[in-house]
């Protein structure tokens, strides 16, 4: 049988449309359904990486390979500079993403939608990081009970203060009291909870998401499953609703945490109602972005995880907040193990593993390892006691 002949619609793949097709074939019986999810999930976040002049699949060169291998090296580079950065990732992580890319290509190259792999070029791999950058966890925060406390009492006066002075104007201090009880208590992630620059997909939840009668807040998981259930403690919940009268969001299809940047409500508003709305930039200038969006029921973008980062470091210096070891502030995913931390100390391994949502044990069991040594070194020292005990006792009755 005679070869297939690349056509020219091959030769002018769209780049999404290979990565759909390929991810549709990894995800047939027998595929593996974890591994074609994570694979979606990582070109995706490629796709969104790449230049705006990239359309097709031969549009990506190995000169964009080699960038895109740099870049994962930076995002191993912030994680060793902060291992709290949710943006960082580990060496290992970088060469896994970069090994799905070219995977991704190779299957491109099979089908005759390019020659070559430009993933395989030897200058690009080898800007890849070390495997180990970043493996180290020694120096990731943990928020603790006296931590939590503080802060939490911090953004508690500040948001009274604020409603009692100002009422429904308090919508920053009712907006960053709920973000601290929320982080706090849910052990959730940045990006389950906000907009995640690095990812599409992550656009912040809505309130449409948010159930307090039932406790929980709908997420999209870090397996990619929409709809993953993020604890909702009733800790949390007041902060949560007291801030939603304030806000008083006029769609549940409204961010939880609604960008205040004002170019960015401008953007929103000019991309989504330019063609619809006569007049909008007379109503705009009247009335501004945020009253506009309000009244068509735009929802304006959420607040991204780096933001969060930088409202809880304000905070933290503004409240004059003690905290621990060498970190600057208390970060957000900090809050996520010290609420793990609480869990596995109170309730054990599987309550935390719950609270977590950690697929695999043996990740919850490593991150609160020093617990396990803490309380093994005591029942040591006890039962040493026992013995040392018995030993003297021994030796004075001889």
């Amino acid at each position: 049988m005679a070869e297939r002949q690349p056509t020219d619609a091959d030769t002018h793949k769209p780049l999404p449309k290979a990565v759909e097709e390929w991810v549709q074939k990894k995800s047939k019986p027998g595929g593996g359904g974890n591994y074609a999810r994570e694979a979606d999930r990582v070109l995706t976040t490629f796709i969104d990486w790449t230049p705006d002049s990239v359309e097709t699949v031969r549009d990506v060169s190995r000169r964009i390979m080699m960038q895109y291998a740099e870049h994962l090296h930076r995002r191993a580079d912030a994680r060793v500079a902060d291992p709290d950065d949710e943006a960082g990732i580990t060496g290992r992580t970088a060469q896994q993403y970069y090994a799905l890319v070219r995977a991704f290509f190779t299957y491109c190259v099979k089908w005759g939608y390019r020659e070559e792999n430009p993933a395989e070029h030897k200058p690009a791999v080898e800007e890849l990081p070390d495997a180990s950058i970043g493996a180290d966890s020694n120096h990731q925060q943990f928020w603790s009970p006296q931590e939590r406390t503080a802060f939490i009492q911090y953004v508690d006066e500040r948001a009274h203060d604020a409603i009692s002075g100002r009422g429904s104007d308090a919508v920053e201090e009712a907006r960053d009291r709920a973000l601290v009880y929320l982080f706090a208590y849910s052990g959730a992630r940045s990006a389950e909870l906000l907009r995640d620059p690095n990812d599409s997909r992550r656009t912040g939840v809505t309130w449409a998401d948010v159930d307090p009668e039932a406790g929980v807040i709908r997420v999209l998981g870090k397996s990619q499953t929409a709809g993953e259930e993020v604890q909702l403690p009733s800790q949390a919940r007041p902060a949560v609703e007291r801030y939603r009268r304030i806000l008083g969001p006029p769609t549940e299809e409204w961010p939880v945490f609604p960008t205040r940047h004002v170019p960015s409500l401008y953007e929103c508003a000019r991309s989504e109602l330019s063609e619809r709305v006569d007049g909008l930039e007379s109503e705009l200038e009247a009335n501004g972005p945020e009253a506009v969006l309000r009244r068509y029921e735009i929802p304006p973008p959420s607040i991204t995880t780096e933001t969060v980062r930088n409202i809880f470091r304000r905070l933290c210096k503004e409240g004059e907040i003690p905290v621990e070891g060498e970190h600057e502030y208390l970060k957000p995913h900090g809050a996520r193990r010290g609420a793990g931390e609480a869990l596995y100390r109170a309730e054990g391994a599987s309550a935390a593993q719950r609270a977590l949502r950690h697929e695999d044990p043996s990740t919850t069991s490593k991150m609160y390892s020093h617990i396990e040594a803490s309380e093994q070194a005591k029942v040591a020292s006890d039962a040493f006691e026992v013995i040392d005990e018995q030993t003297t006792t021994e030796d004075d009755v001889s």
